[in-house]
């Protein structure tokens, strides 16, 4: 009896030492080492073809690594600026027509100030001249803070623009140093006195890395097919590019589908375009379900981890790192696992 309660605590000590120690490492090591894993993940993601095009043209594979690295970071850019300018035209669109807009909006307010004056007993316009008051004053009140605003914060954007800036030279310049150290590097790896660490926590990171990644490809791919396809049925004009927009959104974990669909299945109901607002609630149900539903299984089935389980550790992750948890949650949970299991099969 005395053996079995001293092995307990043996046990109870070693889950309490290792979950310290994930979340430490999570909290406040993990920000400082995630531009050299992005760089690590970039040189295994090149090092194949820079390993083939020195066979092939017999040029240093740093070189070649190089080369790679700054056509990946070409493509990149390239596809932010598509995507940046196709959102300032909408942008400047909507802008050009907002006048049109406001004009409908002001219908719709009028009308729906008077059924109000009308159900509640007020005299006509009494609930119009109460929100157009309370609009001027929100306006009023947005246009004195809008430039101190701009004032205080542009000198935090312009630093987070540099550090950006900085991150993505050090993960551009660092994965084209790790092609070249790659071999140093899986040696230290397999002669370190923590190899089986090193293996245990970078074996549940590219488990995890592959299963979130690969499950939320497939779920953006049919959240923009239900998207576009839904839309365009409804007789939408911007089907395919609304579907791409909400599908890239939905896999944010703070924004989702629910942010667009939401707020405009309840102007389409009181516009009382019905069929339109049922339409948009059905594409909503569709992707919320289809979430809800595939990522617990597709990520839990692909990391060995249950649907239970999952949900549990992305809360809880939630509740620690914040919007981060959602991934970090099930990453520190198989950690804790694996080396709970590797000291438990040593002692």
């Amino acid at each position: 009896m005395k053996r079995k309660l001293t092995e307990k605590r043996r046990m109870a000590l070693l889950v309490t030492g290792i979950t310290a120690a994930v979340y430490v490492s999570l909290k406040y090591i993990l920000p400082l080492v995630v531009p050299f894993l992005f760089a690590y993940w970039t040189a295994l993601l090149v090092r194949p073809a820079s390993r083939w095009l020195h066979k092939k043209f017999w040029l240093k594979e740093g070189v070649w690594a190089s080369l790679l690295v700054t056509a990946l970071s070409a493509a990149l850019l390239a596809g932010l600026y598509y995507l940046g300018e196709l959102f300032l035209e909408q942008l400047f669109l909507a802008a050009r027509r907002l006048p049109l807009y406001l004009r409908y909006l002001s219908g719709w307010l009028d009308e729906f100030c008077c059924r109000c004056d009308d159900c509640f007993g007020l005299s006509r316009g009494t609930s119009m001249e109460f929100l157009y008051g309370q609009c001027r004053n929100v306006m009023d009140s947005v246009g004195s803070r809008a430039g101190a605003y701009v004032m205080e914060n542009s000198m935090g954007i312009f630093k987070w623009l540099v550090k950006g800036g900085a991150v993505f030279a050090i993960v551009s310049i660092g994965s084209v140093l790790m092609v070249s150290s790659m071999d140093r590097i899986s040696k230290y790896r397999s002669t370190s006195v923590f190899r089986q660490e090193i293996a245990a926590v970078t074996g549940c990171l590219s488990r995890i890395g592959k299963a979130f990644f690969r499950t939320q490809i497939l779920i953006m791919g049919l959240t923009c097919l239900i998207c576009g396809t839904g839309l365009y049925f409804l007789g939408n004009p911007y089907a395919v590019l609304l579907g791409v927009l909400i599908g890239l959104l939905d896999a944010l974990p703070v924004f989702g589908t629910g942010t667009v669909l939401i707020p405009w299945i309840i102007v389409s109901a009181f516009s009382r375009n019905l069929v339109y607002a049922a339409g948009l609630a059905a594409i909503y149900i569709l992707c919320y379900f289809l979430r809800e539903i595939l990522e617990a299984r597709l990520m839990g089935g692909h990391m060995g981890i249950a649907p239970l389980e999952m949900l549990i550790s992305m809360y809880v992750g939630l509740a620690l790192f914040g919007v981060s948890g959602f991934i970090l949650g099930p990453f520190a949970f198989m950690v804790i696992r694996e080396l709970v299991e590797l000291y438990r099969e040593k002692h």
